[in-house]
């Protein structure tokens, strides 16, 4: 517990357990805080950011607490922010602090722990010192019970019999689209078989063909997408540029084909996470980045990775393409979305789920900002290992990088 510099500050504490996975937990109480906090305090009434940008230390915000018929106004700080084990609050108007802090219990889930200190600072308070305390603790208590409560009926739903009928039918939809269409070309092929014409039974057999190849990648992405939610992790230490420039080295083909202009600013930081899953996540967001450019204009591609706070690292992805409305950032991570386009873009509308399934089961933030033409930008909050920096004793995370267009690899190279 932290302590104020006040001799008599009033505190208290609670604890509870979860059953919910610590990113889980960490996505709703940490990154979603300023979504997702007056469902867990009720009393709060208004509540405003005042700070840009992702959530991270130093972040302002205004809020606004109806309790017991009484209003009150006050601005307050992220003090503290270390996905996915800790967020801290302190107030800025008024001298209270309070700590989140989140611990992998048994498997699947996190023992939560919710501290409040206040300043007793007004004289008026000390006779009501003992009835304070006790309404505080009641206080602390009902928190961690609230956010409980909450992250197990958000956890329950994710995995709910509705929740999952709900996915098999709208996948078995998107499925029937090309089985439909390959029975309507088997129909045309056996006509044209029929009359010996050999032009429709090519278009015929080269339609088919195309139908079957979307089938089967809806296929894969559906199996893909089942395994970042259940599948097993190898979570172990990962060089974060190296496996950017790895993914880049796969994807170097599509990046010659398309004349991507591809700038990397990422100093050496090593963090855990499961390596395939990884590339999976950067491997999807890339490939959106090169499939939604500008028509007759060559993708050009922002990937950047800034340390935020001592221990988190921020890592944006901008493609400067066809981008999208706000509105539609809400519902972009639910399978089978896709870019609302006047134009006709390949894919299964599946490959942003599967990244944001893959942030959540790591405990990172996942955010994006777009506008109409102006293109998309993926933001992931990640944890470092402290080897980052001991590692790279005369380097900061923050030191400039070069930044320079992706080289294009020969063929040779490659090989």
């Amino acid at each position: 517990m932290f302590r104020l510099k006040s001799a008599k500050p009033i505190s208290a504490s609670a604890r509870t357990v979860a059953e919910c996975p610590l990113g889980n937990s960490f996505e709703f109480v940490g990154h979603g805080f300023f979504q997702n906090y007056a469902r867990w305090s009720p009393q709060v009434v208004e509540l405003q950011p005042l700070s840009e940008g992702p959530m991270r230390e130093g972040v302002k915000a205004r809020q606004v607490m109806l309790d017991r018929g009484v209003r009150t106004e006050s601005t307050f700080e992220i003090a503290q922010f270390g996905p996915p084990q800790l967020l801290g609050i302190k107030g800025i108007s008024e001298p209270f602090r309070s700590l989140y802090e989140f611990e992998a219990a048994t498997t699947g889930a996190t023992q939560i722990a919710f501290s409040f200190e206040v300043e007793e600072n007004d004289p008026f308070m000390l006779p009501f010192g003992a009835l304070f305390r006790s309404a505080l603790q009641e206080g602390a208590q009902r928190t961690v019970e609230n956010i409980k409560q909450l992250l197990e009926s958000y956890h329950a739903s994710a995995g709910s019999p509705e929740r999952l009928a709900q996915f098999v039918y709208v996948a078995s939809l998107d499925l029937q689209a090309p089985l439909r269409k390959i029975e309507a070309f088997s129909e045309l092929l056996d006509n044209a078989i029929a009359s010996s014409n050999k032009r429709d039974m090519a278009y015929a057999r080269n339609a088919m063909r195309s139908c079957a190849q979307c089938a089967r990648k809806l296929v894969d992405d559906l199996l893909t997408y089942s395994s970042t939610i259940l599948g097993e992790q190898q979570i172990e230490p990962l060089e974060l540029r190296q496996e950017i420039d790895a993914i880049l080295q796969e994807l170097s083909d599509s990046i010659v084909e398309t004349q991507a202009q591809v700038k990397v600013s990422a100093p050496p930081a090593w963090i855990m996470a499961d390596r395939s899953q990884l590339a999976c996540l950067l491997q999807n967001i890339i490939t959106n980045a090169i499939k939604y450019r500008k028509p007759s204009q060559a993708p050009q591609i922002d990937i950047v990775a800034v340390l935020v706070t001592e221990g988190t690292l921020s890592l944006t992805i901008t493609d400067h393409g066809v981008g999208f409305k706000d509105d539609f950032a809400q519902t972009i991570f639910e399978p089978f979305k896709k870019f609302d386009s006047e134009i006709e873009y390949a894919g299964t509308g599946i490959e942003l789920a599967i990244c944001k399934s893959i942030a959540d089961r790591h405990g990172w933030g996942m955010s994006v900002k777009a506008q109409p033409d102006e293109g998309a930008a993926f933001s992931f909050s990640i944890p470092l290992l402290a080897r980052t920096i001991a590692e790279a004793p005369d380097a900061s995370l923050n030191r400039s990088v070069n930044v320079v267009p992706y080289r294009s690899f020969t063929s040779r190279e490659r090989h």
